[in-house]
């Protein structure tokens, strides 16, 4: 869609109103940047890069399989400020929700991190920083049109834990992008412990939306599963998980839970993941391990926190009845 020079001085605005309050440098490369948006609040996004010929330095580096996607440079993009799905494990779900973010400020922090660090190649773009993105769908369609046509952009992914109906309207509307689905559980009952909004899109649902997705498009959609010690982890997990996935339309990503201080559940040791997932190939679900990024300096998937947690949010997610050991 033709942006009107409206919208083009909009943008030019709201990116010059984003600017960064502060940088961290993680061990593995990856850099950690919280932004200060026009009204004060702070998002954070996250660039790393994927492949290349940087030894393993992290137990998730050593132990990862390789990563299907195209190797390069990734930007981790936030559409939210803030987030209301309120996910016991994760960071962001202890701050309160602010405000959505506009297409615009989603574009900055992709434009603004390739200026900072001098970028030349095409980055890739993958909406999985703070917030869900298909609980505002409208700006993140929108944005997603834009960087479709950036030639600084290589490719576009969209990470969501399935919101209906606007999976339905991300498959209609979102054709080039690729799915990424949250699952982390195998039964309605432990996925709702774990994410709240399981209990209006259970995992049935989603499935069949997130299917209907790799249908259309004949995109493979990725099943992230980010595994508990004690929760999630088991044998009849791994074969429930089989069960559910037709090989045809989807695969899985294994990733291991980053530390949030004060959240009762545990990082499974490195022999869980491994037997998990060769348990998943064995049965025929192509299955790889997704190394951690940016772990030492809380910019991890489910790390990101730019305010002071909430205790009562802390207290819910201890409060959820998971066997956690």
């Amino acid at each position: 869609m033709p942006r009107t020079p409206s919208d083009r001085a909009d943008g030019a605005r709201d990116a010059l109103s984003i600017v960064p309050a502060r940088q961290a440098t993680s061990d593995d490369g990856s850099i950690k940047t919280v932004w200060r948006l026009a009204d004060g609040n702070q998002v954070e996004s996250l660039s790393f890069t994927l492949g290349g010929n940087r030894p393993a330095t992290t137990a998730d580096d050593r132990i990862a399989t390789p990563v299907q996607q195209s190797r390069g440079h990734v930007v981790c993009v936030s559409s939210q400020a803030g987030c209301n799905v309120g996910c016991r494990f994760c960071a962001t779900g202890l701050m309160p929700m602010r405000r959505n973010l506009t297409a615009e400020e989603i574009l900055a922090q992709v434009h603004r991190t390739r200026e900072l660090e001098g970028r030349t190649e095409p980055s890739r773009v993958i909406f999985a920083g703070m917030g869900e993105p298909l609980l505002n769908l409208d700006e993140v369609l929108r944005a997603v049109s834009l960087l479709e046509t950036d030639p600084d952009v290589a490719h576009v992914s969209v990470s969501t834990m399935g919101v209906l109906p606007a999976l339905d309207r991300l498959t209609d509307e979102a054709p080039s992008i690729d799915l990424f689905l949250s699952l982390h559980a195998t039964t309605d009952d432990t996925r709702t412990r774990l994410i709240p909004l399981n209990k209006a899109n259970p995992i049935a649902d989603i499935l069949r939306a997130a299917e209907n997705f790799a249908r259309r498009h004949g995109r493979v959609t990725d099943v992230s599963y980010l595994l508990f010690n004690g929760v999630n982890d088991t044998d009849a997990d791994a074969d429930r998980l089989i069960r559910l996935l037709d090989p045809r339309y989807f695969r899985v990503q294994l990733l291991l839970w980053n530390e949030v201080p004060g959240l009762p559940f545990h990082r499974v040791e490195e022999d869980v993941i491994m037997r998990f997932r060769d348990r998943l190939t064995a049965g025929g679900l192509p299955t790889y391990i997704m190394p951690s990024k940016a772990q030492d300096i809380d910019g991890g998937c489910g790390q990101m926190l730019t305010e002071a947690a909430k205790e009562h949010r802390v207290e819910r997610s201890r409060k959820a009845l998971l066997p956690v050991v």
